[in-house]
């Protein structure tokens, strides 16, 4: 089973805690990290995680963005042996081109260095955005005549299609996120703000994706 989240929340779980915004996305990145840790108890193959937009890099505060990176950064380096250790592939999609040389460098190692796990593929999605993901694989098949389906999905930053995409934090949409892959996925919306959203939580989402029927527009 292949699953992707919007990991919606931290600013508002800050401002509900009275916690700086900073707080509030470093609490983020644990749930990520504790998350990612009960996945292939559920059976998932490859878990998708919506970290940081386009639209978030262009149109928030600099030194907002620059928190983010410098917690993506650090936790990368406190956890990259445990993710090896756990045998997790781990893969960064999106524009990585407009970090730091530091950080592009980190996110290198760590995907050379877990290219052969098997037990999860963590896709870790930052700068990224759908139509922008697109873009990029419709501009590598411009020198092609003719262009299929099939071509478009291998020019993505990733080929696989999640079986359910859920979305914390409220809002009901998808927010410009795996806008090609996800045309058949179940689509799951909780309330809970990110921070607080719990291995229960997960296991709840999974439940209930597990009882429904798809039909794949048939």
């Amino acid at each position: 089973m292949n699953i992707a989240i919007i990991m919606d929340g931290n600013r508002r779980f800050a401002a509900k805690n009275l916690l700086s915004t900073l707080s509030g996305h470093q609490n983020g990145f644990k749930n990520l990290l504790n998350i990612a840790s009960i996945a292939p108890k559920f059976w998932v193959k490859t878990l998708t995680l919506y970290a940081l937009s386009t639209e978030n890099f262009k149109n928030r505060d600099s030194s907002e963005i620059a928190n983010i990176c410098m917690i993506v950064q650090k936790g990368l380096e406190q956890y990259s042996q445990k993710l090896i250790d756990d045998k997790v592939k781990v893969e960064f999609l999106g524009n990585l081109t407009v970090f730091s040389p530091e950080l592009q460098e980190l996110i290198e190692s760590i995907t050379t260095r877990t290219r052969d796990n098997t037990l999860l593929t963590l896709q870790i999605c930052l700068n990224y955005g759908g139509r922008d993901e697109i873009v990029q694989a419709v501009n590598k098949l411009l020198n092609k005549t003719e262009v299929s389906e099939e071509d478009i999905t291998n020019a993505l930053y990733t080929p696989i299609e999640p079986d359910l995409i859920i979305r914390t934090g409220g809002d009901i949409r998808l927010s410009n996120f795996l806008t090609w892959q996800s045309v058949y996925s179940e689509l799951y919306f909780t309330d809970k703000l990110w921070p607080e959203f719990t291995q229960a939580d997960f296991a709840e989402a999974i439940n209930e994706y597990r009882g429904k029927k798809r039909r794949f527009g048939s």
